[in-house]
């Protein structure tokens, strides 16, 4: 059966890419799909033959800004109150969404937990997606946000349950007020953990897989690890990238910002006389604002497929969208953490690896080149991990959607 599909996506690039790559899948099979999501996007989405409009104003320019807080707790605190602080705005945009469109099922966004209420409400199947390590509490492996690697044995099986406790007292003081008073205003039951929010849903999907990320016991059957999606929007061929004849280390920063701009021009110092061209996409920092040798390019929002092709390092701030891409195509990494999911991103590649682990602490010239003659010795490490690496998200995500879509007739 074919069915009307609704979107709803938190402003975010690294969060609507990989729903879109199920989203073509379920266009081909019939689905009649609308997606809300960053007004930038739009032209782009129904260029590719989708219904889309943009987030209202609120919800579109809702930016984080953990990057001012001094330590790791305080970022996640600060993360946690503007994603709470958007639950009104979402239900009120998805409620209106769902009485004009008159979806089968809505699929969310993991950050934006008000589409999700209002689906509830509705009585609808609902999915939530999410592209990175979810903050799902678990005895079996170690806590999001803490960068510590898997381990066996009694040592970090106790270690694993003592964080996963106090991970989930925090997150609970941090966002379970907000949570249930948003629920008990539509009329929806309290919730009695943070995490519940992915637990009580029809299906779940993240876009993470080995030998990143395993499945634990203690999880929900509800949710599905569909591993990396590595789609990105067709572009047209980049001149200043087809012109590049030398080979490339591709550097990255947040599409959000995090005040990562000093990674970008310490590895332009560092790689400036390697004879490596330095290709540099700023996000959402101007690429006027980096001094530029002639052996570098410097773009806002750079074309990563094609960059890649011609990478032989790539240098990022840990977005695990750009270092699976890097890595599933076996070129190594160097990875520099700034926050968010950023430090089990780099734990997690580096034990494989497949990449060094830097702190931004250590960025200097001479650090960095010297992470980047390493990373470029484990190129053989990133190719054995690119061939563990199953990257038909799209597909498996889609099939999960339909046999849900399916059992909801």
């Amino acid at each position: 059966m074919t069915a009307r599909v609704l979107v709803v996506t938190s402003p975010a690039r690294g969060h609507l890419y990989p729903i879109t790559d199920a989203m073509l899948t379920l266009r081909d099979r019939g689905h009649d799909i609308h997606i809300v999501t960053l007004a930038s996007e739009v032209p782009m989405l129904r260029g590719l033959g989708f219904s889309a409009e943009p987030l209202p104003p609120e919800l579109n320019d809702a930016e984080l800004d953990d990057w001012r807080s001094p330590s790791r707790r305080d970022r996640v605190r600060s993360i946690v109150s503007e994603v709470m602080s958007r639950l009104p705005a979402q239900f009120t945009l998805t409620e209106r969404l769902v009485a004009e469109h008159r979806p089968d099922i809505v699929i969310a966004d993991f950050n934006a937990a008000g589409a999700q209420f209002a689906a509830e409400r509705a009585g609808l199947p609902w999915v939530v997606w999410c592209p990175t390590f979810l903050p799902l509490f678990s005895g079996r492996g170690p806590m999001v946000g803490t960068g510590m690697l898997p381990g066996s044995g009694r040592r970090h099986r106790v270690r694993d349950e003592v964080m996963a406790a106090a991970g989930r007292a925090l997150w609970d003081l941090l966002s379970l007020r907000p949570m249930n008073e948003a629920r008990e205003s539509v009329g929806l039951e309290p919730l009695r953990h943070s995490d519940d929010l992915v637990r009580i849903a029809p299906l779940a999907i993240n876009f993470v897989g080995p030998p990143i990320e395993h499945r634990r016991s203690d999880w929900p059957d509800t949710l599905h690890l569909v591993g990396p999606s590595l789609w990105s929007p067709p572009a047209p061929e980049h001149p200043d990238i087809a012109a590049i004849d030398r080979p490339v280390a591709l550097v990255t920063c947040s599409t959000e910002f995090q005040n990562d701009a000093r990674l970008a021009q310490t590895t332009l110092t560092a790689l400036a006389d390697t004879g490596l061209h330095v290709v540099v996409t700023c996000g959402d920092t101007h690429p006027a604002g980096f001094t530029a040798g002639p052996n570098a390019t410097v773009l806002r929002n750079g074309p990563h497929d094609q960059i890649l092709e011609k990478a032989v390092v790539a240098v990022t701030h840990g977005g695990l969208g750009i270092t699976q891409k890097a890595v599933a195509r076996g070129v190594p990494v160097v990875v520099v953490p700034f926050g968010r999911d950023q430090h089990d991103v780099a734990a997690r590649f580096a034990a494989t690896g497949a990449g060094i682990r830097m702190s931004p602490a250590d960025l200097t010239p001479t650090a960095v080149h010297e992470a980047v003659l390493s990373a470029l010795g484990r190129t053989s490490a990133a190719r054995a991990v690119a061939a563990q690496m199953d990257a038909r998200a799209g597909e498996r995500a889609a099939a999960l959607i339909d046999d849900l879509i399916r059992r909801a007739a």
